[in-house]
């Protein structure tokens, strides 16, 4: 086997057992923390807005890696502070991190990205990335349920500066991000109906956008 071969394999090992680390040390108690909303609730009011900057570093973390859900910080931050307020909370350190990976996905390049994900996961999102205008593909990748976080990444492709990069995350994150905090606020208020109506006028829309895109391709 080569040398070249053997270095790439070793840290293509080294980078998975760290993934599993982090989510097994980091990923795994952030989110048991925040399925506990009355110990989430005591902490925040504790530290007051040390306890949010802390939340919003989790949602930070969590954007950036690709092992860590982020449902579960949607649901609470919409327990937290309500439906609107949560999904800017969220939607903040969310585009902070979907930049910071932006800026060294920039700085690095593809074969840097190998380092971090599959290359047929990296070859799905750069085929969506080709089929259309990149500042479109870079509103459908953050509004639509797609692999944002990934496309972030790479995000270069879309060759825009950075406070559009910025802009365009903020405002495209916003409404997939409210869907779950405005439920996370509705299941605290036991009123299920509402979440179950919003959820499935949300898989509407998303479908049809979906089959609109499939049908101009």
């Amino acid at each position: 086997m080569k040398k070249g071969t053997v270095r790439t394999t070793v840290t293509l090992f080294l980078i998975a057992i760290f993934m599993l680390l982090l989510y097994v040390f980091v990923g795994r108690p952030m989110i048991g923390f925040v399925k506990d909303p009355e110990a989430l609730d005591a902490f925040v009011q504790s530290k007051g807005t040390a306890g949010l900057l802390v939340f919003g570093f989790f949602v930070l973390i969590q954007t950036m890696s690709s092992c860590i859900p982020g449902l579960p910080f949607y649901l609470a931050s919409g327990y937290l502070l309500g439906g609107f307020k949560g999904a800017l909370l969220c939607d903040t350190f969310a585009t902070l991190g979907n930049t910071a990976a932006f800026l060294i996905g920039k700085k690095f390049g593809r074969d840097f990205l190998l380092y971090l994900f599959p290359e047929d996961k990296l070859v799905h999102v750069e085929n969506i990335i080709k089929k259309g205008k990149p500042k479109i593909i870079h509103i459908l990748f953050m509004l639509l349920p797609l692999p944002k976080d990934t496309y972030a990444w790479l995000g270069y492709y879309s060759e825009e500066p950075l406070i559009m990069w910025i802009s365009l995350t903020f405002i495209a994150r916003f409404p997939h991000i409210f869907l779950y905090t405005y439920g996370g606020e509705q299941l605290m208020s036991n009123k299920y109906m509402v979440l179950i109506l919003g959820g499935a006028f949300a898989t509407l829309v998303y479908a049809i956008v979906l089959m609109l895109l499939k049908k101009k391709n």
